[in-house]
């Protein structure tokens, strides 16, 4: 039996092992998934073999594929055709791929291809669809044939046939006659290209007098044999051809039987080798390649016998030991590493011979280089003998070190929030399935909470997104406070944290949660310096109570944080199947609402804006109303949040601008009197682009004068985007607009904003009117010297009783609205109400006014 040191010596051994370590196998044991199975079996065939996903894209390869094309499976994987080859085959291959995935092309198709040895190599590729879990074609996968030798096996076949039939039937090659001399007395050829000269020169010439000096003596040498022992075989000469081309030959030289003893003549077989020439050039250089690569390849590479002593190794395996190749050769592993780390190596040794193939493992060691921990990607592979028996086992390690911190980095960023490392959307959900089965199984109920910070935007748009973050980042650190040790926080996106609570045993528990989390947030939050308070809003969910569905429970939290936040914030809710039919109901407002202005459902309604002292109308203010034809007249409060939410606003207030103005047209047509219309605008529409561009759309159109209008607009809008608001609202004061803030006294209220913005009307709250509380009286006699130092005028809003009119009166409010004087009006009655009023002549002292 042949020993694994003498086996190194051939170059079987060599070529199998290399073929063995280039097919790439990814063999697992028998407790490997589909996809690791099929890499290992692919691994191991030795054709050609690749994948692609129905995109075109290349989804796996062998070995045998990487040596073939010359790129690295990393080059490979997720390239396409046009990646990877020139446009014009690479448009063919595609657009074959796209025919077959459809059903209307062949399985094997023939090809040429270069491989990545820069020789031009006969194929045949053969396909086959592969499905995905629906049925539906998933890609293509394929493997090549090289029947290169096959062709031309059969075109030197062709060759043989063709000059049986022209010449000489059993002779395939060039065929010469030459005298002892060498002189050519005849040429038999079909393929005259192979001549070191045309037929006609060549007769009468010698061989001398045709090939160079060193292979006419090889040829002559032949001949010489030949006359003497009968024949010469195997001598083989090297012919340069007329076209440049140089070319090798093989010469059987047989003496020519002749009735005639004086007359003694050869024939010379000459057959063309030179494509096994270069053959066994490639595999001699391939050798040298090979012994040159294990010596220079990053990875490291050894051999071993079976017992266990080191053959030979690369240079980066004498890095790790830090020992020449000339101290590792003859040592064991107990020598070079120690008896604990030698077991194991010996162990995974023994592993890979009965697994008879590739054996892939993951080992730390040591380096002896630097005393560092490195962890290698170890493949091992039995080394067989001449007879067929495993004589040792060849190795190679790559350094994967970095490659697994990365691994570790890719799977932080895939599972958790980068900002507050908690658990991502894509996390929580799969813990949220786990949880729901875990919950299943053990008959328990669970919890699924959703929380929001309150007014966050507001901090981030105030003090920046840095500051923002920090309180992001304080938040999910009193979310981790406030739950149990086998709860899961996570970070949804934004200011939206969920949280998970599994093993819920009594019915209070979730509610005693969410107060410890309120608790926490009623702590100061220190941002960028400052002391803030901010609070949150808490939805609760729960299993299986509310919905077994991972799905619904999140909805349904979802849900529950919006009714907190619409409750006044700072409070937590729980999920109600009411909330369901509350989100139902406003879906179908949105959907109905979409189409309410193209089915002529919205109309303006108008209330009336009178002088306290005369009872004179002086304007009015425009008020959405919508008329449904089966749900009858829809309130305001119903819709107009919908129509907020969903940015439907928009639109709905550039029609509300556009009949507004024509209205205003119509009061001020005959100048009598001036009578200005008011507009709410919203803050969604100041966001929106164009809208100064817009409203003077829209007075082009109607016809109307700025001065006709005053838009009302709310204190919120001042707080939002203070700059562009300030320059859009300069901008409308300067068409002729006023200015008016609705509702004033329940929003963020501050004098700066008053002295800053161009404001010429505030409309005092109706909460403040319709309150008997001494202090709103106080705080409405605040609000009117407030606007007479600034000049600007003041609107009551909601007056009911004389009363209240007489004490607005008493104190100097100049003009008022409510139902003490009209409700909302449709246009005909408020233009018909206005006519009235100017008919009438209202005396100011009047118990009420004449309208």
């Amino acid at each position: 039996m042949m020993t694994l040191s003498q086996s190194l010596r051939q170059p079987a051994l060599f070529t199998e092992g290399d073929e063995q370590r280039r097919d790439g196998s990814q063999h697992q044991d028998a407790a490997v998934d589909r996809e690791a199975l099929l890499e290992a079996l692919l691994g191991a065939f030795p054709l050609p073999v690749f994948y692609k996903n129905s995109e075109g894209r290349y989804a796996g390869c062998n070995k045998a594929f990487e040596d073939l094309l010359g790129h690295r499976r990393e080059e490979i994987i997720g390239k396409t055709e046009f990646d990877l080859n020139p446009e014009h085959p690479a448009e063919l291959q595609f657009t074959w791929d796209e025919r077959f995935l459809e059903g209307r092309g062949g399985r094997g198709f023939e090809k040429k291809m270069t491989a990545a040895s820069q020789t031009v190599r006969d194929v045949v590729v053969n396909k086959a669809v592969f499905t995905g879990h629906n049925g539906d074609p998933a890609g293509v996968i394929g493997a090549i044939v090289d029947i290169t030798e096959h062709k031309q096996a059969e075109r030197e076949l062709k060759k043989a046939l063709e000059f049986a039939e022209g010449i000489i039937t059993a002779i395939p090659d060039v065929l010469f006659e030459v005298d002892e001399d060498g002189r050519y007395l005849q040429v038999w050829t079909r393929n005259p290209e192979l001549l070191a000269q045309q037929k006609e020169m060549l007769l009468g010439k010698t061989v001398n007098e045709v090939l160079a000096p060193d292979q006419a003596a090889i040829a002559m040498e032949a001949l010489a044999a030949a006359g003497k022992e009968g024949v010469a075989y195997g001598r083989c000469i090297r012919i340069s051809l007329p076209n440049g081309e140089t070319r090798w030959f093989e010469l059987s030289v047989a003496k020519r039987p002749s009735a005639d003893p004086t007359i003694t003549t050869l024939l010379a077989l000459s057959r063309d080798i030179t494509e096994r020439k270069q053959a066994e050039e490639a595999v001699n250089s391939m050798r040298t390649q090979l012994l040159s690569v294990l010596r220079t390849i990053p990875d490291m590479v050894w051999v071993k016998d079976m017992g266990g002593v080191y053959l030979l190794c690369n240079h980066a395996f004498e890095r790790l030991t830090g020992k020449a190749e000339s101290e590792v050769v003859g040592k064991s592993d107990l020598e070079l590493f120690g008896a604990e780390r030698a077991q194991v190596f010996l162990e995974s040794d023994k592993a890979a011979i009965q697994a008879g193939g590739t054996l892939a493992s993951e080992e730390w060691v040591i380096s002896q280089e630097n005393g560092q921990s490195v962890l290698f990607e170890t493949r091992k592979v039995p080394v067989l003998g001449a007879g067929g028996d495993v004589v040792g086992v060849l190795g190679v390690s790559r350094d994967v070190t970095e490659l697994n911190v990365s691994r570790q980095k890719i799977h932080q960023m895939a599972f958790y929030d980068t900002l507050t490392s908690l658990p991502n959307r894509s996390l929580f959900s799969d813990r949220l399935r786990q949880m729901i089965t875990a919950a299943v199984s053990r008959g328990q109920r669970a919890g699924v909470m959703l929380i929001d910070i309150d007014h966050f935007k507001a901090v981030n748009d105030t003090m920046g997104h840095p500051v923002g973050d920090q309180l992001l980042c304080q938040a999910a650190a009193r979310l981790n406070e406030s739950v149990r040790d086998y709860d899961t926080v996570a970070r949804l996106g934004g200011d939206e944290f969920a949280i998970l609570l599994p093993d819920i045993r009594q019915g209070d528990d979730l509610g005693r949660m969410a107060n410890a989390i309120l608790e926490k947030f009623k702590e100061r939050f220190l941002l960028d310096g400052q002391e803030l308070f901010i609070s949150c809003s808490v939805g609760i969910a729960l299993y299986p109570d509310d919905s077994a569905d991972a799905n619904d429970l999140v909805k349904y939290a979802d849900s529950a944080m919006y009714l907190a936040k619409r409750s006044g914030r700072n409070s937590f809710r729980f999920y109600s199947k009411d909330l369901t039919a509350s989100a139902e109901e406003r879906m179908r407002l949105e959907s109905e609402l979409r189409r309410a202005i193209e089915r002529g459902e919205l109309e303006l309604h108008y209330q009336p804006k009178v002088l306290l002292d005369s009872g004179a109308i002086v304007g009015c203010e425009a008020l959405l109303r919508w008329r449904h034809p089966e749900m009858g007249m829809i309130p305001p409060s119903s819709f107009i949040p919908v129509a907020e939410e969903t940015g439907l606003i928009v639109e709905l207030g550039r029609w509300v601008l556009r009949e507004a103005c024509q209205t205003a047209v119509e009061f001020n047509a005959d100048s009598r009197s001036p009578h200005k219309v008011a507009i709410n605008l919203s803050v969604k529409q100041f966001q929106s682009a164009g809208l100064v561009r817009s409203i003077a759309e829209i007075l082009d159109e109607t016809g109307c004068r700025a001065e006709w209008v005053e838009i009302e607009i709310t204190e919120s809008l001042l707080l939002d985007q203070k700059d562009e608001t300030l320059q859009m609202l300069s901008e409308l004061r300067n068409m002729g607009f006023s200015i008016a803030i609705d509702d004033f006294g329940t929003g963020y209220s501050a004098l700066n904003y008053l002295a800053r913005f161009p404001i010429d009307t505030l409309k005092i709250d109706r909460s403040f009117i319709n309150s008997a509380d001494k202090r709103n009286e106080e705080l409405v006699k605040a609000i009117l010297s407030i606007a007479r130092c600034l000049g600007q005028n003041v609107v009551a809003e909601g007056v009911e009783t004389a009363e209240q009119a007489a004490f607005l009166v008493a104190n100097g409010c100049g003009s008022a609205q409510g139902f003490l004087f009209s409700k909302a009006l449709p246009k005909t009655e408020i233009i018909a109400l206005w006519l009235r009023s100017l008919a009438n002549g209202c005396s100011p002292r009047e118990e009420r006014p004449c309208i």
